[in-house]
């Protein structure tokens, strides 16, 4: 009897021997987190639809009735699709002037001869832009200009002085409508300036001069090839 109670207790710690020991860990069940509520706010019962109206296009140019036209050379200077009661602005070549009115020195004649835009007319190029020399050729009077191209300021005021200013200016395929407007006419009428056109590469493209009066302009026309 002692022996069957021995070999039962032998073989009760043989089983405790071969089983897994506890870890002392305890398991942690994460709980599965509420996707969040996502909320729509309803427009009004009466919600103002007419604050952006819709664009009109009644009058574009792009209507089929109204195909694009496109003005003259040198006849109109009005937008496409833009009217304009407007009338261009004239200018007169230099070569056009009487050699009596110009004048050998400033103060020489009055400056109402002077009242007009003068026209250099137009010149190609294929470069990607130019250099503009500026001077005054007679009396340093404090002369100063301003230089537009496309009717968008460049340079809002340069004086003019015995030697050269430079301004370099990009070109845009196509027209580039050089304007050099007098602002004023110094100590001595009128406002005397000289401009040499160089390209890219250094090479002149036009030499001229003005004589003007205050508020009038020098144009030439610069064709991008």
């Amino acid at each position: 009897m002692k022996f069957l109670y021995f070999l039962a207790v032998l073989v009760l710690f043989s089983l405790q021997g071969f089983a897994q020991p506890d870890n002392g860990k305890k398991t942690v069940v994460i709980p599965r987190m509420k996707d969040p509520e996502v909320t729509v706010n309803p427009l009004p019962a009466k919600a103002d639809m007419t604050r952006f109206q819709p664009m009109d296009f009644s009058d574009s140019v792009l209507d089929k009735d109204k195909p694009i036209t496109f003005p003259k050379e040198g006849t109109s200077t009005a937008q496409i699709g833009q009217k304009t009661d407007k009338k261009p602005e004239k200018f007169i070549s230099p070569y056009d002037i009487p050699k009596n009115a110009m004048p050998k020195s400033e103060g020489d004649v009055n400056s109402k001869d002077f009242r007009r835009n003068q026209d250099f007319g137009e010149i190609r190029t294929k470069g990607n832009s130019v250099k503009i020399l500026l001077r005054d050729f007679a009396a340093i009077d404090g002369d100063v200009v301003k230089i537009s191209v496309n009717n968008i300021v460049f340079r809002d005021r340069i004086s003019l002085e015995g030697y050269r200013n430079t301004v370099e200016i990009g070109l845009v395929p196509g027209f580039n409508n050089f304007e050099i407007e007098a602002l004023n006419e110094g100590t001595s009428s009128p406002n005397t300036g000289e401009f040499i056109y160089l390209d890219d590469k250094g090479n002149v493209l036009l030499a001229e001069q003005w004589d003007l009066s205050t508020g009038f302009k020098a144009r030439l026309l610069i064709i991008k090839e």
